[in-house]
């Protein structure tokens, strides 16, 4: 199935207009929170707060992530 790692925050938004293919929703859920968490350990600290929105082919929100700052 063709997953897509949208990140937004407030009016600020960037599209994955490629998607990544995984056999399981599970294997998205853990891309997303690896994208989040890379986000999160930037040194640009613009994408703190904003959330990694995972969608099918169909445009369907399935899931978000939200970046957090690293500790």
């Amino acid at each position: 199935m063709r997953f897509f790692f949208d990140v937004f925050k407030r009016q600020t938004r960037s599209y994955d207009f490629h998607g990544r293919y995984f056999g399981r929703s599970e294997d998205a859920v853990r891309m997303a929170e690896l994208i989040a968490a890379d986000l999160g350990y930037s040194e640009d600290t613009d994408w703190v707060g904003s959330q990694v929105q995972v969608r099918n082919a169909a445009d369907e929100m399935l899931f978000a992530v939200p970046v957090l700052v690293a500790a």
